[in-house]
């Protein structure tokens, strides 16, 4: 029998709690809920997933001081707002293999709002 650190248990637990629990009710509410794992802001921490800031245009899995899934990694997908919604609307769809605890946001509005936000934009 293995036994796995309680520290682990805890990191899974919370990145799920805050990935996949209960649907965002509006726009707001689905950026709230990205982060609960990802950080916005320029030099902001990376969580449970990367900070997301300013990565419209870069390459998938490469930001440097975040360990990526082999699939990410291996993914060749740039960033650009048709990538991200795809992504965010079913990422194991996109790429499978990969870590998010997430499993999508079906709702168009919210996706749009979130990639909105990182292109630091109101959606319209």
């Amino acid at each position: 029998m293995k036994i796995i650190p309680v520290s682990t248990v805890a990191l899974a637990a919370l990145t799920l709690a805050g990935c996949g629990g209960e649907k965002a009710t509006g726009p707001v509410d689905a950026v709230a809920r990205c982060a609960a794992c990802h950080t916005f802001d320029k030099g902001g921490a990376k969580r449970a997933g990367p900070n997301l800031h300013d990565v419209i245009g870069k390459t998938a899995g490469r930001q440097a001081g975040f360990s990526y899934s082999s699939a990410m990694k291996g993914s060749g997908i740039t960033w650009t707002p048709d990538t991200l919604d795809a992504f965010i609307a079913t990422p194991n769809k996109i790429v499978p293999g990969n870590r998010m605890g997430f499993a999508g946001e079906s709702d168009a509005a919210k996706r749009k709002a979130i990639i909105a936000h990182m292109q630091g934009k109101e959606a319209k």
